[in-house]
């Protein structure tokens, strides 16, 4: 019997094979990704990111040297049009650019497509806008993490697409720097990039959803902490590939939050750059004090806190290694009464939901892989597991209505046909 591509996959992973060299992810192939089309001078689709109620961020790559411009409107037609840019593309960014839209409506759909000056337009992409923090507006969003170059194609970003989200979160390892083959130099982070992207579900995906995108280990070296040689040659090629807003007084920061209407307010972490495991932190005091009051601050009925690696559970390269950290994240929770928190990470290659210890009742949802690995010799965290599933690649739906009563979230855990592997709710309160 001749195996599928997707059933050699599995197979692979659970006899501990590097199922990606049977197709051919080598140096080689790496080095031929990210061409440029010929009509358009663009390579590698769109993807928007970081959207608010009134912007947005549009990343795309263009021909060298190319000066290149965004049309968006909100008839897919874009015969009425704003214009940002145009600017020039260059070496320095893999000759990647990123445009900011702004003055843009909430919780609109708007149409959107780079041109390059003297070629052809490309394709039309879409996303929405956020609603402002007083809407009761329904929210809908899928999250997962780790894609590995040998598994495209992502055939699970198709699925993810068929459910229409808001946005997708990418919860890190958006790339495996440090495996097959592995980059060590800056233009060879890039191509990491670029094979990764040259991948036709993501670029369906990316071309009609928004993405947030965090990172994790292998953007850099398996398990790094701060100070790593590699660190700052890897944020870099990360913060060239992603649409991450840069902060002007700290230009490198990726933790940040997002509001989406009365439902939900989006805490992306920053799980590497300022871990240091001699002083007991993963976050590092800036970021720990940015999260604390922003839970504090929020009014939203959920505040979900994306993390790369898992809160509860996991082993030492996770919070468990930052016990005294985490004691006090829950501690300020129970302390201020701050209700409807959630956790959601990636990184363990298994889906599980797990009730953390403690009186606060909080919830963690951890999901993946996207394309990669199935840890098929995970065996959950402990009896505080409601659901743990190995055997497939999987992602999470979240959709939360402000005007249900009571207020809950809806959970589903899918995967790749869209099937649904576990349901839940979660309360506000």
């Amino acid at each position: 019997m001749q195996l599928s591509r997707r059933a050699f996959l599995r197979l692979a992973g659970k006899a501990g094979l590097a199922a990606p060299f049977a197709f051919g992810a080598s140096a080689c192939a790496l080095g031929t990704a990210g061409r440029f089309d010929a009509d358009t001078g663009l390579s590698l689709g769109y993807v928007t990111g970081d959207v608010t109620p009134d912007g947005a961020v549009v990343w795309l790559r263009a021909q060298p040297e190319s000066s290149v411009s965004i049309q968006y409107g909100k008839d897919a037609t874009l015969v009425s049009s704003a214009s940002a840019g145009p600017i020039r593309v260059a070496g320095d960014s893999d000759f990647t650019a990123k445009l900011l839209l702004s003055r843009l409506d909430p919780a609109t759909v708007y149409y959107y497509r780079a041109a390059v000056a003297g070629k052809k337009p490309g394709l039309v992409g879409k996303f929405v806008t956020a609603p402002t923090a007083d809407a009761t507006a329904v929210v809908k969003f899928c999250f997962g993490g780790d894609t590995r170059e040998g598994y495209r194609p992502f055939t699970i970003m198709d699925a993810i697409r068929a459910k229409r989200p808001d946005f997708f979160v990418h919860l890190g390892d958006t790339i495996y720097a440090d495996r097959n083959f592995i980059a060590s130099e800056l233009p060879q982070f890039w191509s990491k990039y670029r094979t990764n992207r040259d991948d036709p579900p993501s670029q369906r995906l990316f071309s009609e959803t928004s993405v947030y995108a965090i990172w994790d280990d292998h953007e850099v070296r398996d398990n790094y902490e701060a100070g790593h040689p590699l660190a700052a040659i890897g944020q870099r090629a990360f913060l060239d590939y992603w649409p991450v807003r840069r902060d002007g007084s700290e230009p490198n920061r990726i933790y940040r939050s997002f509001r989406w209407g009365r439902a939900l307010e989006l805490f992306l972490l920053d799980g590497r750059q300022y871990r240091e495991r001699a002083k007991g932190t993963m976050l590092g005091s800036r970021q720990k004090e940015w999260l604390l009051d922003g839970l504090a601050r929020s009014s939203a009925l959920f505040k979900i806190v994306a993390t790369p690696v898992p809160f509860y559970g996991g082993g030492r390269d996770r919070w468990e290694a930052y016990a005294r950290e985490r004691s006090d994240v829950m501690r300020w929770i129970e302390e201020k009464k701050i209700t409807g928190v959630v956790f959601v990470s990636a990184d363990l290659h298994y889906a599980a939901v797990a009730r953390i210890p403690g009186r606060l009742g909080l919830k963690e949802i951890v999901t993946g892989p996207l394309a990669a690995q199935l840890n098929v010799f995970g065996v959950g965290y402990s009896e505080s597991v409601e659901f743990f599933a190995n055997k497939t690649f999987n992602y999470a739906m979240i959709t939360i209505d402000p005007e249900a009563a009571p207020s809950q979230m809806l959970v589903e855990i899918l995967d790749e046909e869209n099937r649904s592997l576990y349901k839940t709710r979660i309360d506000a309160l």
